[in-house]
């Protein structure tokens, strides 16, 4: 679960700690990665991240942290019709980290973050990540004291969306792919 904002007022944490806490796929070890705990300079790296050499520890720690898991679930505001730019910044980092992954996305927003979905989308593409079908498109107003509170029908699109992401982590996967998962 990587908390998409670092913005003082976000609740990309509390949402993803709400989706972590499903327990409909039990084979899935949900654990939310926070950005604002990397501090990532904007493109701080002077390669670009498809050559794999990170010169930087923020840099080497990030990496580190993505390549560790196996699948993604992106949780996003939507900011003036799309994502954040310190997640496309995180993102850009890294490359081999990324690919052949699967990723789920939870957006919010005023209209459920659809267009920062559907923007975070192309770019995990671009990655060669493996986005699933279902996103959850949630209210930032469900928020409060820290919390996520589900309107109706919330729980079960959480439950689908994840059983999808565990689906996807048994197909597809390369034999580099596989090498490079901790």
């Amino acid at each position: 679960m990587i908390a998409g904002s670092t913005r003082p007022t976000r609740r990309s944490p509390a949402i993803a700690q709400w989706v972590a806490a499903d327990r409909s796929q039990p084979e899935l070890r949900l654990e939310v990665v926070d950005l604002a705990g990397f501090d990532l300079p904007m493109l701080g790296e002077p390669l670009a991240a498809v050559f794999g050499s990170y010169e930087h520890e923020t840099t080497r720690r990030w990496a580190a942290a993505i390549a560790s898991y196996q699948a993604y679930v992106m949780v996003v505001p939507e900011y003036n019709a799309s994502f954040p730019g310190v997640l496309k910044n995180a993102l850009d980092h890294l490359y081999a980290e990324w690919a052949d992954k699967p990723v789920a996305f939870v957006g919010y927003g005023m209209t459920g973050g659809g267009r920062a979905v559907a923007q975070l989308r192309q770019v995990a593409e671009e990655l060669r990540m493996r986005p699933v079908g279902t996103s959850l498109h949630l209210s930032p107003h469900q928020v409060a004291d820290g919390r996520y509170a589900a309107r109706a029908g919330d729980v079960e699109s959480r439950a689908r969306m994840l059983a999808e992401l565990a689906g996807a982590l048994s197909v597809g996967r390369t034999p580099a792919a596989e090498g490079r998962i901790r």
